[in-house]
């Protein structure tokens, strides 16, 4: 609440300093005591949470095997019944010779993977065919359950039976059988699947169960077919018998699907899921420890302990500073309170829900009430309805747009008819949320009349003008008013978003350079991209943005095509190879010269976004890019580049929406190959700049192609130098050799970055200086020489562009060169930089490469 409900008076604020201080002690304890609760309760329900993912995580596992296992039975069952449909359709015609069938055994066991042999038994139980069977050693399975049933019903269902060890193989086994009938429709004998055990250990050694995790597969008279991991003993042989009683509990009650908690052997507590395998008589279950994964929640009870503790010191500092300002408030109050009373016009306050918390006696008198009959209400409670819906959707006109709010209005009074002016302003809590808002009213009646009659000596063609030049005008603002909140909108999405990522990937770079581990390596490697894929996502907002508001600037400097072509080939060639793809570059005619003036990094761009994409939207082929000269003059050339792929194509529909921003020929492709539909609208717009134009041939399902014509003016080399040559040695060594043991200034208020680039400097032998913002800079500036200072430009106290006016107007480093570390990756950002006199401008997120070059460049020169 901004001010007192009620008038306050000097004895409103007498309470003794000991019912304050009570107040205080009470309120510390109880707040703490609320917050352990909420703790408590908090890692109670994480607990939980945890089991439940758990039991989720084994749910889902039981389903993914159970749709395995099933798939595989599926498969070997039709190998059965199309070894079944052969014996049956050939027994009319005489049968099949032993050879026949033979081949026929091995085609299908070539076909089934999982099964170790293919065996068929005639009417009297003896193996005849199939893979181990020897005539000279009948083997005869009529002793099996499996043949009692298929010789009572012939033909009848897929029978599975338990696991044994094979007669023929002389391993465990499980035998999947059907029986096939003769001529006239009678037994003839038994077809035998023989499925090792090894093949259902199989279906269970991909899961990922943790440490303490187990998977079992059993037969519905409980024994054992395979458990992952295997253990030594009598309960994990094939075919032992035993259940725990939870297991036993699921069997008893015939349900398919389940869940039960138990320890097992080695007296782990853990989390079972239990399901049937379908048109099987198998079961499966798969059991996860909650002991492997709770190291997140135990790391929460510390960090929870931890906050409590923080939180109990921070409240007894915040009591210690209440009390010590309690005075200070009850004189605030005083002053606020006689303030409010003492102004002539009608004043009131409001509570972001339209209530009235307060008012001064000018207010009582304009609506005849007393104060008590005016607090708490809202207009609904004072107004007729029509009258007082008017006022409510005025305060939420305020509400939705915070700030400020004047309008004219007419009130009903006894002496008649009064025009006022409301003004009205939204005011904030201390985090910020709207709390409220305040009015005033002004009495502008006589002004009103005075204006009427004015009004009456205009004449129509100039009230005509005036309206429209008032619209105009509004116009304009409305528009100039837009425009700068969404330069600075972009602006300060630039830099928050750079920020972080500066961080981000300069931890990456920095674990990257100190780690050997491989896997270590491969992991960093996977963020480091995630971390490019995100930048690239950024920059490709800003830079349609920067389009859209034409303060896109292209360079002009010389270049060399095939330089271009090499970087997109490096940033492109491995995602071509993952695909299998093909990534060809034509040679490039004669007609293009060594050397052209024109801005390489854009173009570039534009080359890398149409190759990229054509290698996202290839699944197999190849990717083909060639360069050509269109048209030539004596002082430039109009070069085309066309990027032909054998990829899905585009519809002719979509054609069209390819270049629009945001815009992708089907919103489906987001899902399957991600993107943000802004590199095809930039690219276009970058040609666009270029002079050139952006142009697609696509046949739907066939590959496209998609080119583009650009302007470039040609270049003569003047030396034996070529534009952009470097030096062979890597900035980073030239670093360690030439200059280690300067000494530098590092400004960066945020902690994380400034430990980023403190490392990186170190590492090349560098001294640093850290200043946390612009004002201890220029101080340490003052009283100390250094090589150079790298800035930032957005900082408390004191930001990097008025420090560097500091530093150059007075100080030991006014010829010291000052390098820009900065988010704010503008055009006008760098013109600021160089207006203020810094000498270079490094957009975050900074690369070690392009730092270290930075440094080089002016290491050990003065400006």
């Amino acid at each position: 609440m901004l001010f007192s409900s009620h008038p306050v008076t000097r004895s409103g604020f007498s309470h003794p300093v000991s019912r304050f201080q009570a107040w205080l002690v009470v309120s510390v304890l109880l707040l703490n005591a609320v917050m352990a609760t909420i703790g408590f309760q908090s890692l109670q329900a994480s607990r939980e949470r945890v089991f439940s993912e758990v039991q989720t995580n084994t749910a889902n596992l039981a389903a993914l095997l159970e749709l395995g296992a099933a798939d595989s039975i599926r498969r070997i069952d039709l190998g059965l019944l199309s070894i079944v449909d052969v014996l049956e359709s050939q027994a009319s015609l005489g049968g099949l010779s032993d050879e026949a069938i033979e081949h026929l055994l091995q085609l299908h066991l070539a076909r089934h993977p999982a099964v170790d042999a293919f065996r068929v038994s005639q009417r009297d139980g003896v193996l005849n065919w199939g893979k181990g069977v020897d005539p000279a050693s009948p083997v005869s399975v009529v002793d099996r359950p499996f043949f009692s049933e298929h010789r009572a019903a012939p033909g009848a269902a897929l029978i599975v039976a338990e696991p044994v060890m094979g007669r023929v193989s002389k391993i465990w086994v499980v035998a999947f059988t059907r029986s096939y009938r003769d001529a006239q429709g009678e037994f003839a004998g038994v077809v035998t699947a023989a499925v090792t055990l090894d093949h259902f250990t199989r279906l269970l050694s991909p899961l990922s169960l943790g440490k303490n995790g187990v998977a079992e597969i059993r037969h519905r008279s409980e024994a054992l077919l395979t458990r992952y991991p295997p253990i030594d003993g009598r309960h994990g042989e094939p075919g032992s018998v035993g259940v725990s009683p939870g297991l036993q509990a699921l069997l008893d009650a015939k349900v398919e699907a389940g869940f039960f908690r138990g320890a097992g052997e080695d007296g782990v507590q853990r989390i079972h899921a239990f399901r049937t395998i379908r048109d099987t008589p198998f079961m499966l279950t798969v059991a996860m420890a909650p002991v492997d994964f709770l190291t997140d929640w135990q790391r929460e009870v510390r960090h929870t302990v931890a906050l409590l503790l923080m939180f109990f010191l921070a409240t007894l500092c915040a009591a210690w500073m209440l009390r010590r300002y309690w005075g200070q408030i009850r004189n605030q109050g005083l002053f606020m309170q006689t303030l409010v009373e003492s102004l002539p016009v009608p004043f009131f306050y409001k509570d972001a829900e339209g209530r009235y918390l307060g008012c001064n006696q000018a207010f009582e008198r304009l609506l005849g009430k007393t104060r008590e009959e005016i607090i708490g209400k809202s207009v609904f409670d004072m107004a007729p309805v029509e009258i007082a819906q008017r006022y409510h959707e005025m305060d939420a006109a305020l509400f939705e747009h915070p700030g400020t709010q004047t309008y004219d209005w007419v009130i009903q009074q006894p002496e008649g008819l009064r025009h006022v002016i409301f003004h009205k302003a939204t005011f904030l809590h201390a985090n910020g949320s709207i709390a409220g808002l305040i009015g005033g009213i002004t009495d502008v009646t006589e002004l009103k009349q005075v204006q009427q009659e004015l009004q009456l000596h205009r004449d129509n063609l100039e009230a005509l003008v005036a309206e429209r030049t008032e619209q105009l005008k509004d116009a304009k603002e409305a528009a100039e008013a837009a425009s700068r909140a969404k330069s600075a909108f972009l602006a300060n999405m630039s830099h928050e978003l750079r920020t972080p990522m500066n961080g981000i990937m300069g931890m990456i770079d920095l674990v990257w350079r100190r780690t050997g581990d491989s896997k270590a390596r491969s992991q960093l490697l996977k963020a480091k991209q995630s971390s490019q894929h995100l930048l690239a996502l950024i920059n490709d907002i800003l830079d349609i943005s920067k389009i859209e508001a034409q303060r896109m600037t292209l360079e002009l400097s010389p270049f060399r095509l095939q330089d271009v072509i090499d970087n997109m080939d490096g940033v492109l060639a491995h995602r071509a190879e993952e695909k299998n793809l093909r990534l060809l570059v034509a040679p490039l005619p004669h007609t293009i010269p060594d050397y052209l003036l024109g801005d390489p990094l854009r173009l570039g761009q534009v080359l890398i976004n149409l190759v990229g994409n054509a290698v996202k939207f290839t699944n197999f082929g190849s990717v083909s890019v060639r360069f050509d000269v269109t048209d030539e003059s004596t002082a430039d050339i109009l070069l085309r580049c066309e990027v032909i792929d054998t990829g899905v194509g585009v519809r002719p529909e979509d054609v069209d929406r390819l270049f629009q921003s945001f815009e992708q020929a089907d919103s489906s492709t987001t899902r399957r190959y991600g993107g943000t539909g802004l590199g095809l609208a930039i690219s276009r717009r970058l040609v666009e700049l270029m002079e050139g134009r952006m142009g697609v041939e696509s046949q739907f399902g066939s590959g496209s192609t998609f080119w583009f014509e650009v302007r470039l003016q040609k270049y003569q080399v003047l030396s034996g130098v070529a534009a952009g040559s470097t030096l062979n040695e890597l900035p980073e060594l030239q670093l360690r050799r030439e200059f280690t043991g300067t000494r530098v200034l590092l400004v960066e208020d945020e902690p994380i970055n400034s430990e980023v680039s403190c490392c990186l400097l170190e590492e090349v032998g560098l001294v640093v200086d850290l200043a946390v913002d612009g004002l201890q800079a220029v101080e340490m500036a003052r009283q100390n020489c250094y090589s150079a200072i790298l800035m930032d430009m957005q900082m408390p106290n004191l930001n990097g562009v008025d420090a560097t006016r500091a530093i150059r107007a007075d100080s030991l480093n006014q010829r010291t060169p000052i390098l820009a570390m900065t988010a704010n990756a503008y055009e006008e950002d760098r013109q600021a930089c160089f207006a203020a006199g810094m000498n270079e401008h490094l957009s975050k997120p900074i690369h070690p490469e392009q730092l270290f070059a930075g440094l080089l460049k002016w290491l050990g020169k003065t400006v």
